[in-house]
């Protein structure tokens, strides 16, 4: 048996959830894939999977061996990537995480012009609120909101994260334009779903970090539609200044400052929007273009 195909095929399923799905991703029959896994569940002596007409889930022994191996298969391929450079042209997949905002409003326009400098570099774009572990997931960078990460990967400042609160004209004319937080407390407002939470706003009074109180007239973990509700005048939102560049120059929302209060999304005040890799994924030819690019054409001075 080769184990190491059978290990990809297992990786792949786990991913899908599918066996049809993880068996068009390698270009090969649903049969071919289903035996390998089979052969792998022989030769260890469990079952991997609970497999239904519907799902495929991992059994708890499956899931402890997925942990164990997802690391090491990706080490492996990052090995044969690195001894292989023997081209001096870019290629194969790149993958790529970010946050859905982000990735939505700054960095998927970027990519066109990427896949014209590097047509041989196959993208893998994932947009996901979850938090990724490079040293451990087959991915090659991340680019990630929040404080500077610490830790084995190196860090890329490429903007600042401030969040304004915003408005249509429309809203503001009908509603009026609170002054303070106890004008703020009266007004339809727009909060945004994180992967754990509802993203409460948070004001430093005195020292100390308060959460207002203000009743939501939407909730939804889709940057995109919050800020198309906020233009179509629903409410008041607390959204990203790198997301609003279009909307505040044609003057679709309008900026709220109050005599106050800062309101924020979180406490972190040297909060960022970084791009993320590990250092030796940097010698791959795919990785440190776009890495360099990326910094380009994103870093805000």
């Amino acid at each position: 048996m080769d184990k190491l195909r059978a290990l990809h095929y297992f990786l792949k399923v786990v991913e899908t959830s599918n066996f049809t799905q993880a068996a068009k991703a390698f270009g090969v029959p649903v049969s071919s894939m289903s035996r390998r896994i089979k052969d792998l569940e022989t030769m260890l002596g469990v079952e991997l999977f609970q497999r239904s007409t519907r799902v495929v889930r991992l059994t708890e022994q499956g899931l402890l061996y997925y942990d164990e191996v997802k690391g090491a298969v990706a080490t492996l391929s990052h090995a044969d990537e690195l001894v292989s450079l023997h081209t001096k042209i870019p290629s194969g997949t790149l993958r790529i995480t970010a946050t859905p905002g982000y990735g939505e409003a700054c960095l998927t326009p970027v990519l066109a012009k990427f896949r014209q400098q590097y047509p041989d570099i196959t993208l893998d774009i994932h947009l996901t609120d979850q938090v990724t572990d490079l040293t451990r997931d087959q991915i090659d960078i991340a680019i990630r909101e929040g404080g500077e990460p610490e830790g084995r990967v190196v860090s890329r400042k490429l903007s600042g994260n401030k969040f304004l609160l915003v408005a249509s004209p429309k809203y503001l004319d009908t509603h009026g334009v609170p002054q303070n937080l106890a004008q703020l407390s009266s007004h339809r407002v727009l909060y945004y779903r994180g992967p754990n939470a509802v993203l409460f706003w948070q004001v430093n009074i005195n020292g100390e970090w308060l959460q207002l109180q203000n009743k939501a007239n939407m909730i939804s973990n889709h940057g995109a539609g919050i800020l198309k509700a906020v233009v179509g005048g629903e409410g008041i939102a607390l959204l990203p200044e790198w997301g609003l560049k279009e909307e505040l120059s044609t003057k679709q929302l309008q900026v709220i400052n109050l005599s106050d209060a800062q309101v924020m999304i979180n406490t972190e005040q040297d909060a960022g929007i970084y791009l993320l890799y590990v250092r030796p994924k940097y010698q791959l030819q795919k990785v440190k273009v776009a890495v360099d690019f990326l910094i380009k054409e994103l870093r805000v001075d």
